[in-house]
């Protein structure tokens, strides 16, 4: 099997260069300018990239040409998955609710699952362009469908952006020593430059190196702590319950409770066994409806490419997704160790007295006797793996490559979103819409320009989220709000368009708003203003679980009002048909790779 010419020309290049001038500036200027260039560097590189490998046409700026190899796609698909709350925060909500925090990796990954056997090669084969063009030609031309599907994009993707740049804050935080509320805006330097230089295709490949940072900088410090702390038996993987049990042995001398016990802990404001359950379910139907997921199904060259990408971009997530738990583990067992010294020498210790000035670390003398408590330190779940390297006194190198791998996580997803958002003001209001007849090249333009403008908008959302005690908990819980919209808006109607021929535009566009009606107030009123949740038969309920009550509404309103209303005509029916009928056979000219074509293919 050859390398795709793309890498050649492409990736090796500009990684080249990067990892020389690191070297470099080590060797000449020492470790701090190096660390600034590793950090700096690394956005550089992104938009060097994004630049060779620019789209020129609407074809690349909206699908990458369909042409990109399932192995590339899969780790662009699992760079744009694997967000800042997969990098930063995942571990982070573990390490603060223990057993409790574990619905974000079952629900994500058994979605992914779902989403690569039922739904990806389905959108593919659909030959569409965007998501609401998806909607809007299931519910036979229907032009208020998209209208609809345009603005419940905007609320899933502008909730999941906010969150991205959330992270990016912390990293910006950690690296210049300034408040994160002000660091989310160090993101917008290469976020909107290279998702706005070529559209899916530059995205795409920059996700592609991005993938490779990010994986390398997460395993690296894990696995080097993990011999720190001697839990290589025979791999870290299988030797870190030894480490939890001496944390909670340390932890229970402390007067704390065991951190593994089950349903103990808030989730999306509730705890208990039923809310714990239905948020590892809307979790996983969340993410069979994000926007910007569905769209990679979109630029592979076949519906079979489609599938074979999202298997290999669940490999790829899950080499991140089973070291998240043993991040959690070395994180709080690195605080523990803090607990029974002076507060004056705590306040000393050199990765404490970075994170502090940032508010992510925080100490109180409750008692005061002048001694750290167990009870006396807080920390934000986001330090437990960008404070890692410092943590354990790592080798300078590894908290630049860390942070590196932070922001690779937190913009590969920022860069899809914001092209989702673009594309839905573009090509479904714009060009649907507004000027039919807008030229290739002016429709390129208004998309690049509002890349900038969204990026600026979704900074100060950020700005303020992480400003705001009650909103910024951690990335993670931002991350599930918006999938909590997504499954309240999208999940039904690509599950119920692909698999049941009866639903109607009706249907759609009724489902739809009902779901999001019943997910939107609740998130906010008690996610965000601190209303107490609902019980259901004596089970408070978070806002995440509460996404499996809307999207059950906007599934029942599709089914019934699609029941009282006209089905849609032949045409429809067609489409759904090409939908799930086998494609026609496919020969790639390169192994793996995108040169090929469908014969037959309409």
């Amino acid at each position: 099997m050859r390398i795709h010419p793309e890498v050649y020309r492409v990736l090796l290049p500009a990684v080249a260069g990067y990892v020389l001038l690191i070297l470099i500036a080590a060797a000449l200027f020492g470790p701090r300018v190096a660390s600034a260039w590793m950090v700096i560097g690394s956005i550089l590189m992104y938009i060097a990239i994004a630049y060779v490998a620019r789209g020129t046409t609407a074809d690349a700026m909206y699908v990458a040409e369909r042409r990109i190899p399932p192995v590339v796609n899969g780790a662009a698909t699992a760079a744009d998955w694997m967000s800042a709350a997969s990098f930063l925060s995942m571990a982070g909500a573990i390490a603060l609710l223990g057993y409790d925090g574990l619905p974000y990796i079952i629900g994500w990954t058994l979605g992914y699952t779902i989403h690569a056997f039922f739904i990806a090669p389905y959108v593919r084969k659909s030959h569409t362009w965007t998501v609401p063009d998806l909607v809007e030609t299931r519910a036979g031309g229907y032009g208020p469908a998209r209208v609809i599907a345009v603005i419940m994009l905007f609320i899933t993707s502008l909730t999941y952006l906010t969150a991205q740049l959330v992270g990016a804050g912390v990293v910006f935080s950690r690296f210049l020593g300034i408040p994160a509320q002000i660091g989310v805006f160090g993101a917008l330097f290469g976020m909107g430059i290279y998702a706005a230089s070529g559209g899916w295709k530059s995205i795409t490949w920059t996700q592609f190196a991005q993938y490779i940072v990010l994986i390398v900088a997460y395993l690296g410090a894990a696995l080097i702590v993990a011999s720190i702390v001697g839990i290589w038996k025979p791999l870290p993987w299988f030797g870190y319950g030894e480490l939890i049990q001496a944390l909670q042995a340390r932890e229970a001398q402390a007067g704390l409770p065991a951190w593994t016990t089950p349903f103990a802990k808030p989730l999306g404001g509730a705890a208990g066994q039923l809310n714990w359950i239905l948020s590892a379910l809307l979790l996983m139907l969340g993410t069979i409806g994000l926007p910007h997921i569905l769209m990679r199904s979109y630029t592979t060259p076949t519906a079979s490419a489609a599938r074979l990408s999202v298997g290999w971009a669940l490999v790829f997530i899950g080499l991140l997704y089973c070291t998240a738990p043993m991040y959690a583990a070395m994180a709080r067992y690195a605080f523990s160790g803090l607990w029974g010294k002076p507060i004056a020498e705590v306040q000393n210790v050199p990765w404490v007295a970075k994170f502090l000035p940032t508010g992510l670390v925080k100490i109180n003398d409750a008692n005061g006797d002048g001694i750290l408590q167990a009870a006396e330190f807080t920390f934000h779940g986001d330090i437990v793996v960008i404070g890692m390297p410092d943590m354990w006194n790592l080798a300078w190198w590894v908290a630049p490559f860390v942070a590196v791998g932070g922001l690779a996580a937190a913009l590969s997803t920022a860069d899809g979103l914001l092209m989702v958002m673009a594309t839905g003001i573009t090509r479904d209001i714009y060009r649907r819409f507004i000027n039919p007849r807008a030229s290739e090249r002016d429709e390129i333009r208004l998309a690049r320009v509002l890349v900038i403008l969204l990026s600026l908008l979704a900074s100060f959302l950020a700005y303020l989220a992480i400003k705001n005690p009650r909103f910024a908990f951690y990335v993670a819980l931002l991350v599930a709000w918006a999938f909590v919209f997504a499954a309240s808006s999208f999940t039904p109607a690509v599950i119920l368009g692909t698999f049941w021929k009866r639903l109607n535009r009706y249907g759609i566009v009724w489902g739809m708003v009902a779901g999001m009606a019943t997910a939107l107030p609740y998130v906010l009123a008690v996610g965000v203003f601190g209303a107490k949740p609902i019980s259901i038969a004596g089970h408070a309920i978070g806002t995440i679980a509460w996404g499996m009550v809307s999207f059950a509404v906007n599934l029942v309103v599709s089914v019934v009002v699609s029941l009282a209303t006209q089905p849609e005509g032949e045409p429809v029916m067609r489409f759904v048909e090409r939908m799930r009928l086998p494609e026609p056979l496919w020969r790639p000219a390169i192994a793996g790779g995108s040169n090929g074509h469908e014969e037959g293919a309409s």
